[in-house]
């Protein structure tokens, strides 16, 4: 597919940036990773990380005891074996199990995607060290 459309010469933007302009870059954002990284150390040592952390416990515990007494609800457990029976019904459906095929390689790809960024990134950073 061409695009006939010309941009005129004083319009056109600037891509190739200097090398000093990349190294200027690379270190500003080196130093923003360093900083992040000592304020998220800072963070995790701090009383208030702690704090958080104790009220985490504190709050899944009680979310985990409501969920147990829920359980044993006889009306919590129908809607839970409707919900199932939905569940198995709708995947008899061919379209709802295309779309979900779909989704979960989607997802699949994206995951994929994302690994090879992660590791061209750490590459890319033992280069530089």
């Amino acid at each position: 597919m061409s695009d006939n459309t010309q941009i005129p010469p004083e319009v056109t933007p600037e891509v190739t940036p200097n090398p000093t302009q990349n190294e200027s870059l690379l270190d500003e954002l080196r130093s923003l990773g360093t900083q992040l990284e000592a304020v998220a150390r800072a963070f995790l040592n701090s009383n208030q990380a702690h704090q958080i952390q104790q009220d985490l416990q504190k709050g899944v515990g009680e979310v985990v005891d409501r969920l147990q007494a829920l359980r044993s609800n006889e009306k919590v457990s129908e809607v839970s074996e409707k919900g199932k029976q939905f569940v198995e019904k709708a995947f008899e459906n061919p379209t709802v199990t295309e779309a979900h095929t779909k989704v979960v390689s989607g997802l699949a790809g994206i995951n994929e995607e994302l690994r090879k960024l992660a590791a061209s990134l750490g590459e890319n950073r033992h280069q530089g060290e």
